[in-house]
């Protein structure tokens, strides 16, 4: 299983995570959901409103981590949320 250091503690002890913090992990994914956009006529059924079980079957991530992911291309234009769902925009 990979992980991510968090913390390093006194006496040498570690605290782990399974994602990558901030916003380490939001470019990798972006592209992801972008991909699995593309694929699927430009929409998915998945949004901010997705169960957590879900987001992380289909995507490996958190629901944290897809939400920000999400705010993301939803920032840069990318996408438009349809509540279920999300659509791929058209890119200049």
């Amino acid at each position: 299983m990979k992980g991510f250091v968090h913390t390093v503690r006194a006496g040498g002890k570690i605290d782990l995570r399974l994602d990558a913090s901030g916003y380490k992990r939001v470019a990798a994914l972006t592209d992801q959901i972008v991909q699995a956009l593309e694929s699927s006529a430009d929409h998915l059924a998945f949004d901010d409103d997705s169960s957590p079980e879900a987001i992380r079957q289909k995507f490996g991530v958190s629901k944290k981590a897809f939400k920000q992911a999400l705010g993301q291309l939803y920032k840069g234009r990318r996408i438009r949320f349809l509540k279920p769902g999300i659509h791929l925009l058209d890119t200049p």
